[in-house]
């Protein structure tokens, strides 16, 4: 390493060489700052706080120059931020995880504390090129650790669930409600069959074949051939309006049921299923009509999710209730109610009543919303994430031979030159084509 260096933040400071200079402008966007051990942050609040993701973007630096340059002292740093990664992980069952907790890090706006399946795959893949490397055996274990998270339970604090055919879902992000973000998934998934490539390593092929099998059977639920495109994830908000007819109402509890999965509270502070009642129970006088937002899961389908409400009645009348409806929009994240379709009004008496209302899926089909075109460079909107979608099927066909995965993969390939000829694409911000950093500039 050359006396006169360049260092991008305080590597100096803590015994680190120097980050890559032509990856600044990365650096930069990160506020990237390291700890005293090692591991990189980010300030909040003007306190440095380690953040989860942000190992495996220095270890990968540095990993990539030893490589170059064949300087034992990149190698040295790549294993130095390692081992403060891995000191800054929590045992969980018998796995090694790192944590997001948004009370200290403020880095997710998702509460609690929790792990990601996504950001675990990230350290699988970082470890695993590491030892490679000589003098890096050490690592083995945490890395076997770190694999193992991914088939902990969400009951267990972990981001696993299971297909009723017994197939691993990998969520990216955890929650008491299914999620099931499908570019996290697939890409943990394609991790892990590099790793169990590269080393013949009988763990990971065993967590990629159950999250393949997975994959097999609600890859179909992901289609949108509509709109020539995949969704996101399973699950997302909807919008009721409720009414009062000839009697004042308070809602006391209000539940999601998602047949085949589970009854999830709407009143919890931070749950998935929506904050309801987050104020107390809620007061629709007679006349009046009010809005609440929860979420609905397409993992039921063809069942429908359905609506369950505790409602006291000071005299006998009739609640009415509809959902909001929107058009899919793509520059847009969830649908937006911008009319109401009726679905049911419910005779109520006076006192306490259970109110229980299917959500046709006729009602609710862009709930599980499809990719959009959010990313924006060099002026235009880009499809991210279906472009992930293909790229990640794509391989995990290329290793399986899975017909139903190849099925999808084919179509999801053809569908963005569909979008041409699609109504809701004809917007001139909107680039149809996959970014490409040498064309697009």
């Amino acid at each position: 390493m050359s006396a006169e260096t360049n260092f991008m933040t305080n590597e100096l400071e803590v015994g680190l060489p120097p980050l890559q200079a032509s990856r600044k402008a990365v650096w930069d966007y990160y506020r990237i700052e390291f700890l005293p051990s090692g591991y990189p942050g980010r300030r909040h609040d003007g306190e440095l706080q380690a953040h989860p993701i942000y190992g495996p973007y220095v270890i990968s630096d540095y990993v990539a120059q030893y490589r170059k340059t064949k300087d034992p002292v990149f190698l040295e740093a790549a294993c130095k931020v390692a081992d403060a990664a891995i000191g800054q992980m929590t045992a969980v069952k018998a796995g090694l995880v790192f944590m997001y907790d948004q009370a200290k890090t403020n880095v997710s706006s998702k509460k609690g504390v929790f792990y990601s399946g996504l950001t675990q795959s990230r350290y699988i893949e970082v470890l695993s090129k590491l030892m490679t490397l000589p003098g890096t055996e050490r690592f083995s274990e945490p890395l076997h650790a770190v694999l193992a998270s991914l088939t902990i339970p969400i009951k267990d604090g972990g981001v696993a669930r299971w297909t009723r055919n017994g197939g691993l879902v990998i969520e990216e992000y955890p929650g008491a409600m299914p999620d099931l973000t499908l570019n996290g998934w697939t890409t943990a998934t394609c991790i892990v069959m590099d790793f169990a490539k590269r080393n013949d390593d009988e763990q990971a092929r065993e967590v990629f074949e159950k999250s393949v099998r997975g994959l097999e059977e609600l890859v179909p639920l992901y289609d949108v051939p509509e709109l020539a495109n995949s969704r996101y994830r399973l699950t997302g908000p909807a919008t009721f309006k409720l009414s009062a007819e000839d009697s004042d109402l308070e809602v006391f509890d209000c539940r999601i049921v998602i047949p085949g999965s589970g009854t999830y509270p709407a009143n919890m502070e931070g749950d998935p299923a929506g904050k309801v009642l987050h104020g107390g129970p809620l007061a629709i006088r007679y006349g009046e009509a009010h809005t609440i937002a929860v979420s609905l899961s397409r993992l039921s389908w063809p069942d429908s999710n359905r609506l369950t409400m505790w409602i006291r009645s000071t005299q006998d009348g009739r609640l009415k209730l509809a959902i909001g409806e929107g058009a899919y929009d793509p520059l847009a994240r969830a649908p937006r109610a911008k009319t109401y379709r009726d679905l049911q009004t419910v005779e109520v008496h006076k006192g306490w009543n259970i109110i229980d209302v299917e959500i046709p899926w006729r009602d609710a089909e862009l709930i599980a919303y499809p990719t959009n075109f959010g990313k924006k460079i060099t002026g235009r909107q880009f499809n991210q994430y279906h472009f992930i979608h293909i790229d990640t099927l794509g391989k995990i066909v290329a290793e399986t031979g899975s017909e139903v995965l190849r099925q999808y993969h084919q179509k999801w390939e053809q569908y963005p030159t569909q979008w041409a000829d699609i109504a809701e694409y004809q917007d001139e911000r909107l680039m149809l084509d996959r970014f490409d950093a040498k064309k697009h500039k």
